[in-house]
């Protein structure tokens, strides 16, 4: 016999921006850094954050639900999750790197996302590469952090310690060259990005004490010349920009560019 479908799956779906709100409203709130020296009761968290209490119990009953906070009587505390990434002030806080997803799922780019979706033709003319979603101000912070743990995963699978330098292209902040130099110490890495990230980059290498061994600089890798002496070229959250046809170029000319023996690393 046949089981009968379920929609459950579609619910989910449909309703996760529902979860989503209660993450960016408890980071908005501080809920995670309010609990960061242990719990507190309800009353306490109630009239910190200026709600009624019925309300925040509510609130804080959907965060228990969704794992952000735990429930002790009637006290409540961070999850393990929260507690590492959500206390503002600490170096692992992610919420503003999270956040960024509320400001972008209001921009252009998905409120126009049907009309974009049925007039985008492949090999059309590549557009400029679009900004909507690009971090701003905080999300800096954020989303370097977030950069860091990505590229500290990579280093943990990727073997890089016959490797001598590496050309880190489109590097961003330069998160990923950070964390493979540090899990690496004989690696060294040139950045190369567009020029208002070149201080972004330059200064997050300097806060880790690095610049000896990571440089940063302002170059087109889609056309311009390609740092020479790598014997690894990164492409982090690259090709997602561009067509194919302007990848398969790209691709090329990193072929010909590496030393018999050179590693391209594709990550994203």
């Amino acid at each position: 016999m046949i089981e009968p479908s379920s929609p459950v799956k579609l619910l989910e779906l449909a309703t996760a921006f529902q979860r989503s709100k209660v993450l960016f409203e408890m980071i908005r709130l501080d809920l995670a850094t309010l609990l960061a020296q242990g719990p507190r009761s309800l009353d306490d968290v109630g009239s910190s954050v200026g709600a009624d209490l019925v309300a925040a119990e509510r609130f804080l009953d959907t965060c228990v639900a969704l794992g952000l906070l735990v429930r002790d009587g009637s006290s409540f505390r961070n999850a393990p999750d929260s507690q590492r990434f959500l206390v503002r002030g600490t170096p692992a806080f992610l919420g503003d790197a999270l956040t960024r997803y509320d400001r972008v799922s209001q921009s252009t780019a998905w409120t126009e996302f049907a009309q974009r979706l049925r007039s985008w033709r492949a090999g059309s003319t590549e557009s400029p590469i679009s900004l909507e979603g690009a971090p701003r101000d905080a999300e800096f912070d954020g989303q370097h952090r977030l950069s860091l743990l990505a590229g500290e995963a990579l280093a943990r699978v990727l073997d890089l310690s016959a490797k001598r330098r590496l050309a880190d292209l489109g590097g961003g902040t330069g998160a990923m060259s950070i964390a493979l130099c540090e899990r690496h110490p004989d690696l060294k890495a040139i950045v190369v990005e567009s020029a208002e990230m070149v201080p972004v980059a330059s200064a997050y290498v300097r806060e880790r004490r690095l610049l000896d061994r990571i440089g940063v600089r302002e170059g087109d890798f889609m056309s311009g010349p390609l740092p020479a002496d790598c014997d690894v070229v990164l492409l982090a959250n690259v090709l997602s920009l561009f067509s194919v046809e302007s990848n398969r170029t790209l691709i090329g000319r990193i072929f010909e560019h590496l030393p018999a023996g050179g590693t391209l690393v594709l990550s994203g």
